[in-house]
């Protein structure tokens, strides 16, 4: 069912923007004045040819940056043409989007959920204003907590049906402001169940554009997991719990039929590795795919021996991030022994949140 799923999806990733409104500790992209404006039509194009190429039932289109509202109106154009263009083939029309949530107004949001067909929002609060405004810092300098929590806190009073992922990234030097937007402000959006929560470790993604020493302290180890348990007794929702009953563990740069579109119309796999050569499989005017860079990221569906007789194959499939394989990032023990903890970790929230219905048989 779930590879059925894969094979009949279209997904598309377009940088809507090369720039951001953030200097965030963390980030690890590099910065270009530039929208996705001029690649308007080959979006299109591109898309028209998959169709015709293939019998999709759904499109997902996902809307990153820089920071994607930088080109909101360009999102607002796209968007109609795509919709459009999808219901003129009979094809089911989805749309996400990530987002910093700086520039996410209830007017805003309204027109993107209603005209754009966006319902789903990642948006990251760092913790507490402190914790907050020490990592995920203006372009000027400033902090940007307090604009964040009152498009969040305007949202909420709207009546439309849309989901926002709020993403916490925690590091040494906010565990505790964590901790504490949990009891404080995190409570206005508890009993909101268009509202989850998603605790992640600041990873070593790359310096992008920082300078060195403009860093926040990452731990070795993770935390997520008991930040995820003590939300949960609070009587949060959580998202992560949801995915080991699904495949969403197999990377989106996995899939055959997952494009990321940059401002430059060139087409990628990943989101993360978006400066490697590696990850540059083609470009939006000539629709050529180059087979030997996409055969390195597809392998949903190619385990190794080792995974064969494994009972959470068919959860993990063979690995969550191929960009590891393909930069030796980790050796395959490591990522098997990363990908177990994870699962059995979800499996053991999803119990904990009363999401999972169980049985005991007594022989």
């Amino acid at each position: 069912m779930f590879r059925d799923r894969d094979v009949s999806t279209l997904r598309i990733i377009i940088l809507a923007h090369g720039d951001c409104n953030f200097r965030c500790k963390y980030c690890y992209e590099k910065f270009v004045d530039c929208t996705i404006e001029s690649q308007k039509s080959s979006i299109l194009k591109f898309v028209k040819n998959k169709f015709e190429q293939y019998q999709f039932k759904d499109i997902h289109v996902s809307w990153f940056g820089g920071e994607p509202l930088l080109g909101y109106r360009d999102i607002l154009d796209i968007s109609k043409a795509l919709i459009e263009l999808s219901s003129t083939y009979g094809i089911r029309y989805h749309s996400d989007m990530t987002t910093n949530g700086y520039l996410l107004n209830s007017r805003t949001l309204s027109r993107l959920v209603t005209e754009c067909q966006v319902q789903s929002y990642q948006i990251t609060v760092d913790g507490t204003k402190e914790g907050h405004d020490n990592q995920r810092v203006l372009k000027n300098g400033h902090g940007s907590y307090d604009r964040i929590i009152k498009n969040l806190s305007n949202a909420q009073k709207l009546d439309l049906n849309f989901h926002i992922l709020i993403r916490l990234n925690v590091s040494k030097e906010n565990y505790s402001d964590v901790e504490n937007f949990l009891v404080t402000d995190a409570q206005l959006f508890k009993r909101d169940k268009r509202f989850q929560l998603l605790f992640r470790n600041v990873g070593d993604w790359g310096c992008g554009d920082r300078k060195e020493g403009y860093e926040v302290k990452r731990f070795a180890e993770d935390v997520s997991f008991e930040l995820s348990q003590k939300a949960i007794k609070q009587g949060y929702n959580l998202f992560d719990h949801l995915l080991f009953r699904s495949n969403f563990y197999a990377c989106y740069a996995q899939k055959e039929h997952t494009y990321t579109i940059d401002t430059k119309g060139n087409l990628l796999k990943c989101t993360v590795a978006l400066y490697d050569e590696e990850n540059k499989i083609g470009n939006l005017d000539s629709f050529v795919i180059d087979d030997q860079k996409q055969k390195l990221w597809i392998n949903n569906y190619e385990f190794s021996q080792k995974c064969s007789k494994c009972q959470l194959l068919l959860i993990c499939k063979g690995g969550a991030c191929p960009k590891r394989d393909i930069f030796n990032e980790r050796t395959f023990n490591e990522k098997c022994q990363r990908m177990r903890q994870n699962i059995l970790q979800n499996f053991e929230l999803a119990i904990l949140s009363n999401k999972v219905n169980y049985e005991l048989k007594v022989e």
